[in-house]
């Protein structure tokens, strides 16, 4: 993922804001950028360079013992969701991860979000728990669901 496929990346990333996410709004690349770890990000794209998909860690902490812990953002386009494309995207994030030397993904997603909790679940990661009435969305208190992958290639 690069700077100019943010207004693509963006699109995508609005279709998602009522599923997974407590943002009422899509940041600027600019904040969002300063938010996320530069490697790895990865983009789907159709066979016309379309994207369908976009997937990135970012730091859980600044603090040099959490350096190799960071949380994931996923988000698959409506029109391409139920075709593995995301399977297929956060296996890749998560083989970009070891490599990286990333020791633990994290992954908060609304705990009602099925479809995300399955395919973290189908990737290696798991249920830690479920963080009761974490925060409002739309004015209704929502419930996340942590889960975690821990590498096995990261010592």
């Amino acid at each position: 993922m690069r700077a100019e496929d943010w207004p693509a990346v963006a699109r995508v990333f609005e279709e998602g804001l009522d599923l997974g996410t407590f943002e009422e709004t899509v940041p600027g690349f600019d904040e969002w950028d300063a938010t996320h770890l530069h490697a790895p990000r990865i983009v789907a794209r159709d066979e016309h360079g379309t994207a369908l998909a976009w997937a990135a860690l970012g730091p859980v902490s600044r603090r040099a013992c959490y350096r190799g812990v960071t949380e994931d953002s996923i988000y698959v386009a409506a029109a391409a969701r139920g075709r593995g494309i995301g399977r297929a995207l956060l296996e890749e994030l998560c083989r970009r991860a070891d490599e990286a030397g990333i020791w633990t993904i994290q992954a908060h997603m609304f705990a009602d979000n099925a479809a995300s909790r399955a395919l973290h679940e189908a990737c290696g990661f798991r249920l830690v728990g479920i963080r009761e009435r974490l925060a409002r969305k739309n004015g209704v208190w929502r419930s996340t669901a942590l889960l975690e992958r821990r590498s096995a290639l990261v010592a």
